[in-house]
């Protein structure tokens, strides 16, 4: 009786969410949890597979991978695509797309909440992106984060898929008997290099870790006096190029993706190598990955008459360098809208911009920069320090930014929104661009 009460109500609070004009992702699964507090291991018990993608960046596009090609494959899943990755979230996704038939789950999670939802779900299979500093007043250092990831997946019997080209992912290996190991070759992609590296010591032994090849930051092929080393992958891009969007190849095979970015090669590897444990053949795989469009923000494109423009949320100094090289990645000139926020969802810490490679601007043709949300004005000091000297506009309201980097016609707008930026900067946009249109 309790499950029945819980489910139902969780299914009101959807429709009055809705009604309401908001998206009503976790107010299910919070009404629901104080219903029956046994309500997700109920709904999690009747799948029979539970796949987890976490990580630092990339876990959206690398879960929205996987279930758009299980969708295209006419395969029904449980799929938090709305990006409500923390417990109340992942309850909603079990509760509103659960069927008789579905026996596969696909769960992003935020890789702060992994230890408590591993309380009440245990994952047939966990695919993890990559580490790097993130939200310093939740997380912590990385290396207590990683230490409290692998203390909760420890003999549970999970399916381990990592990055084996990230050392703090690979960390995790000590954590399961089953590991699949995921990568990319050497010299498969010229990776621009940034000033910001996270630690590059052995969690072994603590020594300096040699690198035979580095992709960016900490990312690379890398050894250790000590034996901790890159492991053999499984699964491995060889090679990739950009035209703007990704043509990808694993082994013999190519994938002409329609996402931009050269960061989402590591998100495509990540995708496939699940797709490929759930046993979808390259061909299921294709259907998929070269339908996949991104309309939730990550490096989601715009274009109306001769108006372009791009959106990417970066919420830590690695996201931010990246969507920051897609700008440098652009020929012609450009108006930068970069927007910062400090709610709790966030991190109040926002420290971090200084860590961020805002020097990159220096060197692109850039019209304006446009800093916007509740921390514009931090922004704007940033800028400064970075020698920028192209005119900087302040405005607080994200709306009315947004709106305003419409006004410079013949210039590519790159928006740069951090987490609870992104929904009315993605809102704005998409509101002008339809004002375009019918015009």
């Amino acid at each position: 009786m309790r499950y029945w009460t819980a489910t139902r109500l969780a299914k009101l609070a959807r429709q009055a969410s809705k009604a309401a004009g908001k998206k009503g992702t976790d107010l299910p699964g919070q009404v629901a949890r104080r219903v029956d507090k046994n309500i997700l291991r109920k709904l999690a018990s009747q799948v029979d597979e539970i796949v987890f993608i976490s990580g630092t960046n990339g876990k959206t596009t690398t879960s929205n991978l996987i279930g758009h090609t299980l969708k295209a494959n006419d395969i029904e899943i449980i799929h938090n695509n709305e990006g409500a990755n923390m417990a109340a979230g992942i309850t909603s996704a079990f509760i509103l797309q659960n069927k008789k038939n579905t026996k596969i789950a696909v769960i992003e999670i935020d890789e702060g909440s992994i230890p408590r939802v591993l309380n009440e779900v245990t994952p047939t299979m966990m695919v993890v992106t990559n580490f790097f500093r993130d939200q310093m007043d939740r997380f912590g250092e990385i290396d207590i984060m990683v230490n409290n990831i692998a203390k909760a997946i420890n003999n549970k019997g999970i399916k381990l898929l990592l990055n084996a080209d990230d050392p703090f992912v690979s960390r995790l290996k000590i954590a399961s008997d089953t590991v699949v190991y995921y990568g990319m070759k050497a010299h498969a992609h010229e990776f621009e290099q940034s000033t910001m590296n996270e630690s590059r010591y052995c969690p072994n032994c603590g020594r300096l870790l040699h690198y035979d090849y580095i992709q960016y930051n900490q990312i690379g092929h890398y050894h250790c006096e000590c034996g901790f080393k890159r492991e053999d992958t499984q699964y491995e891009v060889s090679s990739f190029t950009l035209t703007p969007f990704i043509n990808l190849n694993i082994g013999s095979k190519t994938f002409n993706m329609k996402i931009a970015g050269d960061f989402n090669a590591y998100n495509a590897i990540a995708a496939y190598s699940v797709l490929r444990e759930l046993g979808i053949n390259d061909d299921g795989i294709r259907k998929g990955f070269e339908t996949y469009t991104s309309d939730n923000g990550r490096m989601q494109y715009f274009k109306q008459d001769s108006k372009e423009a791009m959106i990417n949320l970066a919420k830590n100094p690695a996201g931010m360098n990246a969507s920051l090289s897609v700008g440098e990645q652009l020929s012609g000139s450009k108006v930068y809208l970069i927007s910062l926020n400090d709610n709790a969802a966030d991190g109040r810490d926002t420290s971090w911009i200084y860590d961020a490679d805002f020097e990159k601007l220096t060197r692109q043709q850039i019209e304006t920069i446009i800093v916007t949300g509740t921390r514009a004005e931090e922004l704007q000091l940033r800028l400064k320090l970075a020698g920028v000297t192209v005119p900087v506009i302040l405005e607080r309201d994200i709306y009315k930014a947004t709106a305003k980097s419409m006004e410079y016609k013949e210039s590519f707008t790159v928006a740069i929104p951090n987490y609870s930026s992104l929904a009315p900067m993605l809102e704005q946009l998409n509101h002008s661009f339809e004002e375009v249109k019918a015009k």
